[in-house]
Protein backbone atom coordinates (compact mmCIF):
# COMPACT_ATOMS: atom_id res chain seq x y z
CA UNK A 1 0.00 0.00 0.00
CA UNK A 2 1.07 3.08 -0.80
CA UNK A 3 1.95 5.52 2.18
CA UNK A 4 0.75 8.88 2.08
CA UNK A 5 3.04 11.49 -0.10
CA UNK A 6 4.71 14.02 1.55
CA UNK A 7 3.20 17.50 1.37
CA UNK A 8 4.17 21.11 1.26
CA UNK A 9 4.02 22.57 4.65
CA UNK A 10 2.35 25.84 3.55
CA UNK A 11 -0.19 27.05 0.89
CA UNK A 12 2.89 29.27 -1.23
CA UNK A 13 3.36 27.80 -4.63
CA UNK A 14 6.21 29.27 -6.94
CA UNK A 15 8.09 28.39 -10.44
CA UNK A 16 11.20 25.68 -10.05
CA UNK A 17 12.72 23.66 -12.66
CA UNK A 18 11.91 19.60 -11.94
CA UNK A 19 14.36 17.45 -13.83
CA UNK A 20 11.31 14.98 -14.77
CA UNK A 21 8.91 17.84 -15.56
CA UNK A 22 10.79 20.99 -16.53
CA UNK A 23 9.50 24.44 -15.78
CA UNK A 24 6.99 23.72 -12.64
CA UNK A 25 4.92 24.97 -9.94
CA UNK A 26 6.38 23.80 -6.00
CA UNK A 27 5.74 23.71 -3.00
CA UNK A 28 8.06 24.13 0.27
CA UNK A 29 8.62 20.76 2.35
CA UNK A 30 11.79 21.76 4.33
CA UNK A 31 14.24 24.42 5.20
CA UNK A 32 17.50 23.92 5.76
CA UNK A 33 19.25 27.37 5.16
CA UNK A 34 20.64 27.91 2.87
CA UNK A 35 18.72 24.91 0.67
CA UNK A 36 14.99 24.60 -0.10
CA UNK A 37 13.75 21.49 -0.81
CA UNK A 38 10.65 21.76 -2.69
CA UNK A 39 7.94 18.80 -3.89
CA UNK A 40 6.83 19.17 -7.93
CA UNK A 41 3.47 19.59 -8.31
CA UNK A 42 3.71 17.38 -11.59
CA UNK A 43 5.72 14.10 -10.29
CA UNK A 44 5.60 14.38 -6.99
CA UNK A 45 9.37 14.64 -6.94
CA UNK A 46 11.08 16.17 -3.81
CA UNK A 47 13.74 17.61 -4.62
CA UNK A 48 16.62 20.46 -3.11
CA UNK A 49 15.65 23.81 -5.30
CA UNK A 50 18.76 24.93 -7.34
CA UNK A 51 20.77 21.10 -7.10
CA UNK A 52 21.64 21.09 -10.91
CA UNK A 53 23.73 24.09 -10.15
CA UNK A 54 25.38 22.91 -7.31
CA UNK A 55 29.30 22.90 -7.95
CA UNK A 56 32.12 22.37 -6.13
CA UNK A 57 30.55 18.99 -4.49
CA UNK A 58 33.94 17.33 -4.91
CA UNK A 59 35.40 19.59 -1.68
CA UNK A 60 32.09 18.56 0.08
CA UNK A 61 33.52 14.81 -0.67
CA UNK A 62 36.38 15.18 0.87
CA UNK A 63 38.44 13.45 3.65
CA UNK A 64 35.96 15.04 6.24
CA UNK A 65 33.18 13.53 4.46
CA UNK A 66 34.37 9.95 5.38
CA UNK A 67 36.35 10.38 8.17
CA UNK A 68 34.11 12.44 10.67
CA UNK A 69 33.41 13.57 14.55
CA UNK A 70 30.16 11.89 14.11
CA UNK A 71 28.68 15.28 15.20
CA UNK A 72 26.73 15.52 11.74
CA UNK A 73 24.19 13.10 10.23
CA UNK A 74 26.15 13.77 7.12
CA UNK A 75 29.32 11.49 6.02
CA UNK A 76 31.01 8.88 7.85
CA UNK A 77 32.24 7.99 11.38
CA UNK A 78 35.45 5.73 9.34
CA UNK A 79 34.55 4.61 5.93
CA UNK A 80 37.57 2.08 5.24
CA UNK A 81 37.34 1.16 8.68
CA UNK A 82 34.26 -0.38 7.63
CA UNK A 83 36.17 -2.20 4.85
CA UNK A 84 34.44 -6.19 5.73
CA UNK A 85 31.25 -4.52 6.34
CA UNK A 86 30.97 -2.98 2.95
CA UNK A 87 32.25 -5.94 1.16
CA UNK A 88 29.76 -7.97 2.59
CA UNK A 89 27.04 -5.74 1.77
CA UNK A 90 28.84 -5.93 -1.92
CA UNK A 91 28.18 -9.84 -2.07
CA UNK A 92 24.61 -9.46 -1.11
CA UNK A 93 24.21 -7.37 -3.95
CA UNK A 94 26.07 -8.50 -6.04
CA UNK A 95 24.21 -11.41 -5.75
CA UNK A 96 20.95 -9.73 -6.26
CA UNK A 97 22.32 -8.60 -9.57
CA UNK A 98 23.45 -12.32 -10.33
CA UNK A 99 19.91 -13.57 -10.37
CA UNK A 100 18.58 -10.64 -12.48
CA UNK A 101 21.59 -11.04 -15.03
CA UNK A 102 23.66 -14.67 -14.84
CA UNK A 103 26.19 -13.92 -17.37
CA UNK A 104 28.92 -11.95 -15.31
CA UNK A 105 30.05 -9.56 -18.21
CA UNK A 106 30.85 -5.74 -17.62
CA UNK A 107 29.89 -3.71 -14.33
CA UNK A 108 29.58 -0.26 -13.91
CA UNK A 109 29.77 1.06 -10.16
CA UNK A 110 28.11 4.93 -10.70
CA UNK A 111 29.24 6.34 -7.16
CA UNK A 112 31.72 3.84 -6.47
CA UNK A 113 33.79 5.78 -3.23
CA UNK A 114 36.55 3.78 -2.22
CA UNK A 115 35.77 0.96 -4.73
CA UNK A 116 34.89 -2.02 -2.50
CA UNK A 117 32.03 -2.83 -4.75
CA UNK A 118 34.55 -2.92 -8.03
CA UNK A 119 37.01 -5.20 -5.53
CA UNK A 120 33.70 -7.80 -4.89
CA UNK A 121 32.63 -7.88 -8.44
CA UNK A 122 36.24 -8.36 -10.18
CA UNK A 123 36.61 -11.35 -7.23
CA UNK A 124 33.31 -12.85 -8.58
CA UNK A 125 34.57 -12.71 -12.10
CA UNK A 126 33.21 -9.45 -13.49
CA UNK A 127 35.05 -6.76 -15.30
CA UNK A 128 33.98 -3.96 -13.37
CA UNK A 129 34.60 0.00 -13.64
CA UNK A 130 33.81 2.55 -11.33
CA UNK A 131 33.11 6.59 -11.42
CA UNK A 132 32.85 8.83 -8.36
CA UNK A 133 33.06 12.92 -8.24
CA UNK A 134 35.11 12.09 -5.25
CA UNK A 135 39.19 12.33 -5.67
CA UNK A 136 39.89 10.91 -2.79
CA UNK A 137 37.56 7.97 -3.23
CA UNK A 138 39.05 7.40 -6.60
CA UNK A 139 42.37 7.46 -5.77
CA UNK A 140 42.03 4.73 -2.90
CA UNK A 141 40.48 2.51 -4.93
CA UNK A 142 42.92 2.87 -7.94
CA UNK A 143 45.87 2.79 -5.63
CA UNK A 144 44.93 0.89 -2.69
CA UNK A 145 42.53 -1.90 -4.30
CA UNK A 146 44.01 -1.92 -7.67
CA UNK A 147 40.23 -1.39 -9.40
CA UNK A 148 39.68 0.89 -12.59
CA UNK A 149 37.51 3.53 -11.63
CA UNK A 150 37.58 7.26 -12.73
CA UNK A 151 36.48 10.53 -11.10
CA UNK A 152 33.71 12.73 -12.69
CA UNK A 153 30.37 11.60 -13.50
CA UNK A 154 28.57 9.34 -16.72
CA UNK A 155 28.60 12.53 -18.63
CA UNK A 156 32.55 13.28 -18.38
CA UNK A 157 33.56 9.30 -18.81
CA UNK A 158 32.93 8.49 -22.73
CA UNK A 159 31.77 4.96 -22.08
CA UNK A 160 30.63 3.26 -25.48
CA UNK A 161 27.09 2.72 -26.14
CA UNK A 162 25.47 -0.77 -25.01
CA UNK A 163 29.04 -1.71 -23.29
CA UNK A 164 27.77 -3.24 -19.74
CA UNK A 165 25.38 -6.17 -18.72
CA UNK A 166 25.02 -4.05 -15.26
CA UNK A 167 25.19 -0.18 -13.92
CA UNK A 168 24.72 -0.03 -9.83
CA UNK A 169 23.97 2.96 -8.34
CA UNK A 170 24.22 2.13 -4.25
CA UNK A 171 23.42 4.88 -2.43
CA UNK A 172 24.39 7.09 -4.94
CA UNK A 173 21.24 8.41 -7.04
CA UNK A 174 19.91 11.12 -4.11
CA UNK A 175 23.90 12.68 -3.92
CA UNK A 176 23.57 13.67 -7.91
CA UNK A 177 22.77 17.00 -8.96
CA UNK A 178 21.03 15.71 -11.78
CA UNK A 179 19.71 12.14 -11.55
CA UNK A 180 17.34 11.59 -14.79
CA UNK A 181 20.12 12.80 -17.03
CA UNK A 182 22.51 9.83 -14.73
CA UNK A 183 19.52 7.36 -15.44
CA UNK A 184 19.46 8.25 -19.01
CA UNK A 185 22.92 7.60 -19.50
CA UNK A 186 23.03 4.26 -17.94
CA UNK A 187 20.17 3.71 -19.54
CA UNK A 188 22.27 3.60 -23.36
CA UNK A 189 25.64 2.29 -21.30
CA UNK A 190 23.39 -1.09 -20.78
CA UNK A 191 23.39 -3.91 -23.11
CA UNK A 192 19.90 -5.27 -24.32
CA UNK A 193 18.27 -6.81 -21.31
CA UNK A 194 20.88 -5.44 -19.11
CA UNK A 195 20.33 -4.74 -15.58
CA UNK A 196 19.98 -1.49 -13.56
CA UNK A 197 19.72 -1.90 -9.56
CA UNK A 198 19.88 1.12 -7.56
CA UNK A 199 19.12 1.91 -3.77
CA UNK A 200 17.91 4.63 -2.34
CA UNK A 201 16.57 6.06 0.68
CA UNK A 202 12.30 6.33 0.48
CA UNK A 203 10.83 9.00 1.93
CA UNK A 204 7.58 7.00 2.03
CA UNK A 205 9.07 3.74 2.99
CA UNK A 206 7.44 1.54 5.70
CA UNK A 207 10.16 2.66 8.63
CA UNK A 208 9.32 6.39 7.79
CA UNK A 209 12.41 7.58 9.20
CA UNK A 210 15.17 9.84 7.18
CA UNK A 211 16.89 12.93 7.55
CA UNK A 212 16.47 15.78 4.98
CA UNK A 213 20.50 16.60 4.39
CA UNK A 214 21.47 19.30 1.95
CA UNK A 215 24.28 19.51 0.02
CA UNK A 216 24.77 15.97 0.51
CA UNK A 217 21.27 14.21 0.13
CA UNK A 218 20.07 16.73 -3.09
CA UNK A 219 17.06 13.98 -4.30
CA UNK A 220 14.41 12.57 -1.88
CA UNK A 221 12.61 9.57 -3.48
CA UNK A 222 10.23 7.97 -2.45
CA UNK A 223 9.54 4.03 -5.06
CA UNK A 224 7.25 5.75 -7.05
CA UNK A 225 8.93 8.70 -7.96
CA UNK A 226 12.17 6.67 -8.70
CA UNK A 227 10.42 4.65 -11.02
CA UNK A 228 9.01 7.24 -12.90
CA UNK A 229 12.21 8.57 -13.41
CA UNK A 230 13.44 5.04 -14.54
CA UNK A 231 11.30 4.85 -16.81
CA UNK A 232 11.30 7.37 -18.43
CA UNK A 233 14.75 6.91 -18.93
CA UNK A 234 13.65 3.47 -20.91
CA UNK A 235 13.94 1.33 -18.50
CA UNK A 236 11.60 -1.54 -17.25
CA UNK A 237 11.14 -1.72 -13.49
CA UNK A 238 11.07 -5.79 -12.49
CA UNK A 239 11.39 -5.62 -8.46
CA UNK A 240 11.54 -3.32 -5.60
CA UNK A 241 12.09 -4.61 -1.93
CA UNK A 242 13.76 -3.52 1.14
CA UNK A 243 17.36 -3.14 1.57
CA UNK A 244 18.78 -4.76 3.88
CA UNK A 245 22.16 -3.75 5.03
CA UNK A 246 25.28 -4.61 7.63
CA UNK A 247 25.89 -1.67 10.11
CA UNK A 248 28.44 -1.54 12.95
CA UNK A 249 26.87 -0.96 16.25
CA UNK A 250 28.59 1.91 17.51
CA UNK A 251 27.61 3.19 13.67
CA UNK A 252 24.39 2.22 13.97
CA UNK A 253 23.60 4.18 17.57
CA UNK A 254 25.34 7.28 16.41
CA UNK A 255 23.05 7.68 13.32
CA UNK A 256 20.29 6.86 14.62
CA UNK A 257 20.94 9.53 17.76
CA UNK A 258 21.65 12.10 15.38
CA UNK A 259 18.35 11.20 13.06
CA UNK A 260 16.16 12.12 16.17
CA UNK A 261 18.00 15.38 16.33
CA UNK A 262 19.89 14.31 19.42
CA UNK A 263 22.85 16.58 20.69
CA UNK A 264 26.42 14.51 21.51
CA UNK A 265 25.86 12.42 18.88
CA UNK A 266 30.12 11.87 18.63
CA UNK A 267 29.84 11.48 22.13
CA UNK A 268 27.15 8.39 21.83
CA UNK A 269 29.82 7.17 19.20
CA UNK A 270 33.24 7.68 21.29
CA UNK A 271 31.26 5.80 23.76
CA UNK A 272 30.10 2.90 22.42
CA UNK A 273 33.38 2.05 20.54
CA UNK A 274 35.31 2.32 23.82
CA UNK A 275 32.59 -0.16 25.04
CA UNK A 276 33.69 -2.47 22.14
CA UNK A 277 30.23 -1.99 20.23
CA UNK A 278 32.59 -0.95 17.13
CA UNK A 279 33.15 -4.81 17.21
CA UNK A 280 29.58 -5.98 16.85
CA UNK A 281 27.71 -5.51 13.25
CA UNK A 282 23.91 -6.08 12.57
CA UNK A 283 22.40 -6.82 9.15
CA UNK A 284 18.74 -4.73 9.29
CA UNK A 285 16.35 -3.77 7.28
CA UNK A 286 16.79 0.04 6.32
CA UNK A 287 14.89 2.79 4.96
CA UNK A 288 16.03 2.17 1.67
CA UNK A 289 14.27 0.37 -1.17
CA UNK A 290 15.95 -1.39 -3.78
CA UNK A 291 14.90 -1.00 -7.24
CA UNK A 292 15.73 -3.58 -10.27
CA UNK A 293 15.23 -2.46 -13.93
CA UNK A 294 15.61 -4.10 -17.07
CA UNK A 295 16.59 -2.38 -21.01
CA UNK A 296 14.11 -3.86 -22.99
Amino acid sequence: MRHATIRPVTGERWSSTCVVCGPTSVGLVHRKDPYRIVRCEGCELVYVEGASALGNLNDFYGEEYFYSSGESVCGYRDYTRDEELHARNARALLSEVERLTPRRGALLDVGCAHGFLLEAAHGRGWRSVGVDISSKAIHYAREKLGQTAFEGDLGSCHFPPESFDAVCMIGSIEHMTDPMRALTGAARLLTRGGVLVVTTIDIEGWLGYFSWKPPEHLFYFSFWTLSRLIARAGLAVESKRTYWSQYRASDLAGRLWGYWDLPRAGRVWKMMEAGGADRLSIRIPTNEVLVAARKP
